[in-house]
């Protein structure tokens, strides 16, 4: 081991050119599968944007806007070999990368820990990255870095294999709660030399390390990463590896998967990653680009697919564009990457990065409630259910189905959901009978977290509103009478409009029209109408009957009519109700106290007997001959009898009732009106009918 060397920073003795003090972020990375792509990003989720940096641009496979991204750096005796003059290189590549989770080799010391994670990570977003502690050992030399928005906590623990120690760290990723979404790296720096004696060493090793991931519960998710050293996949260690064996938990998976002799070979010229220069000078290596010594193997469950899994084709040695089998990294001009980018390579460390990156689980997002508030009886009452798949892009499609409870439906079947998008699902509520509905829909789902959330569903089926002129029963249609008044002494009237039978399980009545029609215009709201919502306290409006002008002994009648509706706003609300009808009248007296026998007066007498059985009668006078009508209508209007209709001669008349109608078909119990027209003159007196 070298020790701590203090050169001014930006300096490299006269080998390579100096970056100056100050940090200049590259603009470019390699694309996810070799496409050159601009750098902006926020942790984990990336955009994609694609440009040629020059007229050949390798083509492959589409990869995803963005993933999880890992990387294995053998930095090369950091800090002890002239940190100082390489830090600003490591810092240029470092924000290129763009890593997620970072592993080195040949770090030596607590020391070169913090430093690499100050100066090459956090330079340009302080705080950006954290690290583990530096584990001392024979030989240590790994370390983990990994980006704190991604990344929420990281565990090691030491596997002690020969020459040196390999570490193996448990990822936990932000937002995931399952152990489904953590996985293990192991960072490995394994004996270097092309001997049989190195060959073994390295056998010892793999076999070491095989045999702790066999250890493994089934199905966990691992990636094993590191300085290889090795030259062909014939290789005993590397068989250890990728191997099957009685306890396959541990077993490898190259992404690659081109076996072979790996080294000085133009078919392997895309996966060789040491050394970026030719000629070794000043503690590097040389050679070219001509071995695949570091390499990222996997677990069997991170090439399923499914939850956290490897980006097939995301596997790429940084910088590597396929022509550099033999040449420094940076001349001639590189194909994939900058200038300023290759040259930052080349003088950083005698190997380059590889990464290759992970898809994370799927996350459902529902809210944990849907509420229909009140729905009318018999109409349609939908709501809008947004389920939509949290997690950062690329993560895993989110599959899910809806089952619905008693009460309420939801679309069947199974969805299928990208990361970053969302469904609107049209969640129905029964409302064939009156009641309270509740009930949980559940969302079934590949969320690792939340593989059965329940979304409370809760409404009120609610019956018609009922309006009507009285407390005690349905009346559509009733009589306010002014009285007879000398002018100028005429009182308002208050007029009472009820919602009949109103309880939790009926709507609201809203009254939301009136029309006054006749009346020579002198019947009016106090202070205008103004809609009104009705429930268990009745609504009262004040008219005014304006004398001012009046003619003496004249009688002036109206009809008001109120307009009524379901309350507005729920389910199937706002549907017309029926009108009410209020008869207005107000007799102006001509101030003399003596009776006008030209004059009609409001002389029509309550039903006697009322309630009846058989018959009832009602008496009126004339004070001169006139024309006469005499009609019976029920609760909702209609006509049911005209018992009078023709002149008659002044005096008093009677008429009789006997409960049928005008087909001498009986009339059902109820309450019924007995209305008297004579000229303008309208009086309307209520009868109950008995059975």
């Amino acid at each position: 081991m070298y020790g701590e060397i203090n050169l001014p920073p930006g300096t490299y003795g006269d080998v390579a050119p100096s970056f100056g003090a100050t940090h200049r972020p590259v603009p470019e990375k390699p694309g996810r599968g070799g496409t050159p792509i601009m750098l902006p990003r926020t942790p984990v989720s990336r955009a994609l944007l694609t440009f040629a940096v020059f007229a050949f641009v390798l083509l492959a496979a589409a990869q995803p806007a963005s993933a999880l991204r890992v990387v294995t750096y053998n930095i090369l005796n950091w800090p002890s070999l002239d940190w100082p003059g390489r830090y600003q290189y490591f810092q240029t590549v470092m924000d290129s990368l763009d890593a997620d989770v970072i592993i080195v080799q040949e770090i030596e010391s607590q020391t070169g820990v913090n430093n690499f994670r100050e100066y090459c990570l956090n330079a340009s977003v302080p705080g950006e990255y954290s690290s583990d502690l530096f584990v001392n050992g024979p030989d240590t030399d790994n370390a983990i870095f990994y980006r704190n928005s991604v990344v929420d906590t990281v565990t090691h623990v030491t596997i002690p294999t020969d020459v040196r120690w390999t570490m193996e760290y448990t990822v936990t990723l932000n937002g995931y709660d399952s152990s489904e979404a953590q996985f293990k790296i192991l960072s490995t720096h394994l004996k270097a030399g092309s001997s049989s004696s190195d060959i073994a060493t390295r056998e010892d090793q793999c076999e070491e390390i095989r045999a702790h991931m066999n250890g493994y519960p089934s199905g966990t998710h691992f990636i094993f990463g590191g300085d290889f050293n090795m030259y062909t996949s014939s290789e005993a260690g590397y068989q250890d590896l990728v191997g099957s064996q009685p306890d396959n938990d541990g077993r490898c998976f190259d992404p690659v998967d081109k076996p072979g002799y790996w080294h000085d070979s133009y078919t392997f010229r895309r996966e060789h990653t040491q050394s970026p220069r030719v000629t070794s000078s000043g503690g590097f290596t040389g050679g070219g680009v001509d071995d695949r010594y570091d390499q990222l193997l996997v677990s069997a469950v991170f090439e399923d697919g499914d939850g956290l899994s490897y980006v097939i084709g995301s596997h790429k040695a940084f910088g590597n564009d396929g022509y550099r089998l033999n040449n420094n990294i940076n001349n001639p001009v590189n194909q994939e990457i900058s200038q300023e980018m290759a040259d930052a390579l080349y003088y950083a460390s005698d190997h380059i990065p590889l990464l290759l990156e992970i898809q994370v689980p799927a996350k459902v997002d529902v809210a944990a409630s849907l509420a229909f508030g009140k729905a009318v009886v018999a109409s349609t009452a939908e709501e809008l259910l947004t389920v939509a798949n949290s997690a950062t892009v690329p993560a895993d499609e989110l599959d899910y189905s809806l089952a619905a409870p008693g009460g309420f439906t939801a679309p069947g079947g199974s969805f299928q959901l990208s990361a970053g998008s969302g469904n609107d699902h049209t969640i129905s509520m029964d409302t064939a009978s009156v009641g309270a509905k509740a009930g949980d829909l559940t969302v079934n789902s590949n969320d690792l977290d939340d593989p059965a959330i329940d979304v409370a569903l809760s409404g009120t089926v609610v019956d018609h509103a009922s309006p009507s002129l009285d407390a005690a029963s349905v009346v559509l249609a009733d009589t306010l009478d002014f009285g007879s008044h000398e002018i100028g002494t005429f009182s308002d009237m208050v007029l009472s409009v009820h919602n009949d039978g109103y309880g939790s399980l009926q709507a609201l009545l809203e009254i939301y029209d009136a029309a006054i029609v006749g009346g020579d215009g002198r019947f009016s709201f106090v202070g205008g109408f103004t809609e009104e919502s009705v429930g268990a306290d009745a609504a009262e409006y004040t008219l005014h009957f304006d004398d001012a002008g009046a003619t003496p002994s004249t009688l002036y009648a109206a009809t008001l009519t109120l307009s009524n509706r379901d309350e507005s706003g729920i389910h199937g609300g706002g549907g017309a109700l029926s009108d009410l009808t209020v008869y207005l009248e107000a007799f102006v007296e001509d101030g003399t106290g003596v009776p006008d026998d030209g004059v009609l007066r409001l002389a029509l007498s309550s039903g006697v007997p009322n309630p009846f059985t058989e018959r009832t009668s009602l008496v009126f006078s004339l004070p001169s001959s006139s024309s006469v009508r005499i009609e019976i209508f029920d609760i909702a209007g209609r006509l049911v009898r005209t018992l009078e209709s023709g002149v008659l001669p002044a005096g008093e008349h009677e008429v009789v009732w006997t409960g049928r109608d005008d087909r001498g078909r009986q009339a059902a119990s109820g309450i019924y009106f007995c209305r008297a027209t004579v000229g303008d003159w309208r009086e309307v007196r209520k009868v109950v009918l008995l059975r």
